[in-house]
């Protein structure tokens, strides 16, 4: 039993330090839909838009407000918790381009609820901010 014991001890300690990172997040493939709300210093309240993203296997697809400009579709990847998009549409430049979704967003998951933060670039105004507010729908 004694010869055992520091076997039994080496296996403990390799096994507790091999455990995996579940922290890691991840788009889960479906339909989404919600909000996306806009804040800005300029506006006293956040102004939203209405929204449904469709994501499945590393792309993603914007349903069409034909009332707005924006929305999107490309391909997409996460790292950590940073979301990557790259849309491949073409757009005019009469609108506010950062309604397309596009560039790093910070994930926040809570079961079905999916949160998409964008990281803002040094050419937006400060006090500004785009978030996606979503909920999955199947």
């Amino acid at each position: 039993m004694k010869n055992y014991l520091p076997i039994l001890t080496l296996l403990l300690l390799f096994s507790s330090s091999c455990k995996k990172n579940n922290s890691l997040l991840k788009i889960s493939d479906g339909n989404y839909s919600g909000i996306l709300q806009v804040t800005s210093s300029t506006y006293q309240i956040p102004v939203t838009y209405p929204i449904a993203i469709l994501f499945e296997k590393g792309k993603y697809k914007i349903s069409p407000d034909p009332a707005r400009p924006g929305g999107g579709s490309g391909i997409y990847n996460v790292n950590g918790d940073i979301a990557h998009f790259e849309d491949q549409n073409f757009w005019t430049a009469d609108f506010d381009w950062s309604l397309i979704l596009s560039g790093e967003y910070q994930i926040q998951t809570d079961g079905d609820n999916l949160v998409l933060i964008k990281q803002l670039r040094s050419n937006i105004p400060a006090g500004t901010s785009y978030k996606y507010l979503l909920k999955k729908t199947n």
